[in-house]
């Protein structure tokens, strides 16, 4: 189970306005987050490594949105 820091962070990702994007793009701390999020996901759900690959070329926010709440629909799977 991914721990509660994690989905912080994912939240914080899914925000367009907060300061990990600039010009709808993530900026390095934005990068450093999908870091840590990525190392923490794909523990669980390697079949994810790709996606996280694009998301780190692409930096876009609707590509990383997407991915995100790509992940929490994994979450709420496994949690019930």
């Amino acid at each position: 189970m991914v721990n509660k820091a994690v989905i912080r962070y994912i939240e914080e990702l899914l925000n367009p306005y907060s300061m990990y994007y600039s010009d709808g793009v993530l900026n390095s701390e934005g990068m450093t987050l999908l870091r840590i999020i990525a190392r923490e996901v794909l523990k669980e759900y390697p079949n994810l490594k790709p996606r996280f690959a694009k998301a780190r070329r692409r930096r876009d926010y609707e590509y990383v949105s997407n991915l995100l709440n790509e992940i929490i629909s994994y979450f709420s799977q496994t949690s019930r």
